[in-house]
């Protein structure tokens, strides 16, 4: 992002008026220094650039009064801003283009962004900035005249909404502290050890400026700490540069060239801190440092003197070339039969079963995902499979716009619901779902003897029952893979038969639902080891059980013998947490499935059936709860720990609003991996279950 005008009414020091920044030479471009006379009013025009380039949610938790900004009490303050944006770290929109935006506030209320009417006739397309904008978005730095330094107490977590207002906060306050230099330099090296680009980059940077400005040889930089023994006035340069270098890096972890990155950098007073470096000095390090950086800098008149003509010569590009027009996709506006496939993860048999019918009636049919809201259509089927909030918002979507016209069904509609036998008998319409590719899908059996009561199946399917025969699934020559979405093979008559059937013709298996391991012997585990049991996308060989509470365990483990698995084998168990089991008893389910040989845990949340018991959480946190989640963290399978991702984060919130607190043992664990940057406002906002503090500085 670069800064072309800011404008601004009704504030303290300027009253209304604008900074204008942009320039009309040729080439055209922007000056990469602006140097202004210093004062009050300079100082509000940088806050001014600051507040016109965030989000009013931003501001609702900056710890500085925005009311000092603000003239007439009775009258709103308005900031608006003219900015160039870049693709694609401001936006997905190509190439460079202008955008506007800004704030309004009125006495004694929160900032509120301007709508495109408020506007004072700025010339560009309207982008307010989100609270939740990404860290690359407008990327915006400042620093006053006056602050301090970490020293030990910096906190490299926070590296989401904490850091982005932290990028200017010694613009506001003297008491601001800047990031612990020592401390970065050192994390600096131990991310370039293990090849990270950007760390290495900024390192290899800094060495080479450091040679040219101050001497200090590079060889000297294998060492981890250096910042003791640079020269005092490298060091009073480097607090800021290395300030910018982490929030860049923060805000680009995947770049090579983190510093290369185009932002803005405000300074007020930096004479006051460079003392007898020179100014000649300290704009041609900074030039060098960020070369592709716009520099708004307040000086003393006799300072800014003696500022190189060069680099007040320097122009940063503007290639406002007209973006070229998006193609519009093709939208159908009017169709015969519409299927509308609400959230199934898997294709839909039931929407497979009603289009091979109505293209038997000639009819034309179209499958459409999610909420398809089209014009006009004769016929809508619409199947939900699921029984969740998510599902249910869709579901009334598509009420709403479909009326009387809308036939839904599928488990999550209603569990005795039937399509009519002669549409259930028809082969499936594979044309349906082309992804399917040479894979089968279907029953062979059908029914639980189970009457677990978080399960639809009893329900819905009743008891066990043959339904179907290989031959059918496997129609038109499809090949031999086959994902079977049978509730209960094992449990149904004539399972050895099936199994005996599927092994002999080499047939590969992905039993979805998957198996019961208490229905095993050893002649069926036989037959299962010499199916080829795969994943869903028949990739690579995988077994699926379930283990949804600690009954049985003994015989789990006694059936699970009869397979021989190995360490190499992949065997998925699938366990439901959030029904009815306490903490030590999902410890006790995960280190028990830890133990086995080649067993790994997916885990699922429970959701309640339609008439369903609510999920029980009495006695949950019984017993030594830290303990038992210190010890939980430490029980780590071989693969699929992203799965175990989704369990941690569900008890981190779950014990922050038992606890008021976090755990952060617990904590660490989910961040160790994926999402860093999004550990900041997870710990401000206790795991999501407040909305976020600002953190005092320290």
């Amino acid at each position: 992002m670069y800064l072309l005008t800011v404008s601004y009414r009704n504030t303290t020091q300027n009253g209304t008026g604008s900074l204008v920044l942009h320039d009309r030479q040729d080439p055209p471009g922007l000056p990469k220094w602006n140097l202004f006379e210093c004062g009050p009013a300079r100082l509000e025009q940088l806050r001014l650039c600051v507040v016109a380039a965030n989000s009013a949610a931003f501001w609702a938790w900056f710890p500085h009064d925005l009311a000092r900004l603000h003239g007439n009490p009775v009258l709103p303050m308005g900031v608006e801003y003219l900015a160039a944006w870049h693709c694609p770290q401001d936006t997905s929109t190509s190439p460079l283009q202008l955008f506007v935006g800004g704030l309004q506030q009125r006495s004694a209320e929160l900032p509120k962004p301007l709508k495109k009417q408020d506007l004072g006739g700025t010339i560009g397309r309207l982008r307010n900035i989100c609270s939740r904008a990404r860290l690359r978005h407008g990327f915006l730095l400042a620093y006053g005249s006056r602050w301090k330094v970490h020293a030990g107490t910096d906190d490299f977590d926070f590296m989401d909404s904490w850091t982005r207002r932290r990028r200017f906060h010694s613009l506001f306050s003297a008491t601001a502290r800047l990031t612990d230099p020592s401390a970065f330099l050192r994390n600096l090296h131990r991310r370039a050890m293990y090849r990270r680009f950007g760390p290495r980059h900024i390192l290899d940077r800094l060495r080479g400026l450091l040679q040219d400005h101050f001497s200090v040889d590079k060889s000297a930089w294998h060492e981890k700490d250096r910042w003791a023994a640079l020269p005092p006035e490298a060091r009073v340069l480097l607090i800021p540069a290395l300030d910018a270098g982490r929030h860049l890096l923060d805000a680009f972890p995947k770049s090579p060239a983190p510093l290369d990155q185009p932002g803005v950098i405000l300074f007020d007073r930096p004479a006051c801190r460079v003392g007898g470096l020179g100014l000649s000095t300290w704009m041609t390090f900074w030039d060098q440092w960020l070369p592709n950086f716009q520099f708004i800098v307040n000086l003393a008149p006799r300072i800014a003197r003696t500022a190189p003509p060069a680099l007040l010569r320097e122009r940063l590009r503007l290639d406002l070339a007209k973006a070229p027009p998006r193609s519009r996709p093709i939208r159908l506006r009017t169709v015969d039969i519409l299927l509308i496939d609400v959230d199934s993860r898997l294709p839909n048999l039931a929407l497979m079963k009603l289009s091979r019918h109505f293209k038997n009636q000639g009819r034309k049919v179209t499958l459409a995902r999610g909420t398809a809201l089209l014009r006009s259509a004769a016929e809508v089927y619409a199947s939900a499979v699921f029984h969740n909030d998510h599902t249910r918002r869709k579901i009334e979507t598509l009420k709403r716009h479909y009326g009387d016209k809308l036939n839904l069904g599928g488990s999550g509609v209603d569990l005795y619901q039937r399509l009519p036998a002669e549409i259930e008998g028809l082969p499936s319409d594979y044309d349906l779902y082309p992804n399917l590719g040479d894979r089968a899908i279907g029953f062979l059996t059908r029914g639980c003897p189970r009457h677990c009561a978080f399960c639809i199946v009893p329900k819905k399917e009743g008891s066990p029952r043959l339904v179907g025969d290989l031959d059918d699934l496997l129609q038109g020559g499809r090949g031999n893979k086959l994902i079977l979405l049978d509730d209960n093979l094992l449990a149904a008559p004539g399972a050895e038969s099936l199994l005996e059937q599927m092994a002999s013709r080499r047939i590969q298996v992905n039993f979805t639902q998957t198996l019961d391991i208490r229905l095993v012997d050893r002649k069926r585990a036989d037959l299962l080891k010499r199916i080829h049991c795969s994943n869903t996308r028949f990739t690579r060989r995988n077994y699926h059980f379930s283990l949804n509470d600690c009954s049985g365990l003994d015989l789990v483990l006694e059936k699970y013998g009869l397979f021989d698995f190995r360490a190499s084998d992949n065997v998925e168990f699938i366990c439901m947490y959030g029904y009815r089991t306490t903490l030590a008893e999902d410890l006790e389910r995960f280190r028990f499935l830890r133990s086995l040989p080649g067993a790994y845990v997916f885990v699922q949340c429970y959701q309640p059936i339609p008439n369903g018991p609510e999920p029980s959480m009495d006695g949950f946190f019984d017993g030594a709860v830290d303990r038992l989640i210190d010890e939980l963290v430490t029980v780590q399978f071989t693969q699929n720990m992203k799965s175990m991702e989704k369990y941690y984060r569900w008890l981190s919130r779950l014990y922050a609003e038992r606890f008021g607190r976090l755990h952060r043992q617990l904590v660490d664990t989910i961040f160790r991996y994926n999402n860093r940057p999004g550990k900041g406002r997870y710990i401000e906002t206790l795991a999501g279950t407040i909305r976020g503090r600002v953190r005092d500085e320290r």
